[in-house]
């Protein structure tokens, strides 16, 4: 049985984010492009809502912002109530790994005091044990989202046993120091995966789209990542 909860499904997010990490976006609201600037490092949450068919999900990204006391007090049941949900989940807080993105946003709702736009509605399959997807095990995933990371600047990545390489989204409370480069130490890598931190020449833009598979993989951390495709 589902509980209400505070557990870390971040399988939808932004990564989401953008937010449906690991399941074909169903959005069933409106939604405009935003485009957000100067993010790395920028703190965000997230509130899910789990009905019968589906999981609705809405991001604090373009919102004023995620209040560290507000966010800890936020009733996962009380929340469940008020909109009429099965279930509430908070997500939370993440960081952005990247400088740039472009995402698709829509209406605004209020939750413990916080703002956040709807950002996706996920099949209910999607919420699985609630922790996201398998740690290490690419998947494929449909979402709208431009990605950049500006030149000479740090880019953390992930290197499976095949060669490919997939880039973070973002990171979370648990990361030594709020360093991703601290994930070195701190990941138990499975065999054949290794961590990287690089710092590209030229801009680095991942670009997905709603209508073509976009793959990603998640780490022990509840990280994900991108795959890396040669511009």
């Amino acid at each position: 049985m589902l509980e209400n909860s505070r557990s870390t499904f971040v399988g939808a997010a932004l990564v989401a984010m953008c937010f449906s990490f690991g399941a074909h976006a169903q959005d069933t609201k409106p939604v405009e492009d935003i485009t957000l600037s100067d993010i790395r490092g920028m703190r965000f949450c997230e509130f899910l809502l789990v009905f019968e068919d589906r999981v609705d999900i809405y991001n604090t990204s373009a919102s004023p912002g995620c209040p560290e006391e507000q966010f800890a007090a936020a009733d996962p049941v009380a929340i469940a109530k008020a909109f009429g949900a099965k279930v509430a989940q908070v997500n939370g807080p993440k960081f952005w790994a990247m400088d740039e993105q472009t995402l698709g946003l829509g209406e605004t709702q209020t939750f413990a005091g916080i703002e956040a736009r709807y950002a996706a509605s996920l099949p209910l399959a999607s919420l699985g044990s609630g922790k996201g997807s398998d740690p290490y095990k690419p998947y494929v995933t449909h979402k709208s989202q431009n990605i950049t990371f500006m030149a000479d600047r740090p880019v953390y990545e992930l290197t499976g046993p095949d060669g490919k390489s997939y880039v973070l989204n973002a990171y979370g409370a648990k990361v030594k120091d709020g360093d991703p480069a601290n994930l070195s130490e701190q990941l138990n890598l499975s065999q054949g995966w290794n961590f990287g931190v690089r710092t590209p020449e030229n801009n680095l833009i991942v670009i997905q789209r709603i209508e073509t598979p976009s793959n990603m993989v998640g780490d022990d951390m509840e990280q994900y990542y991108s795959l890396v495709v040669s511009q």
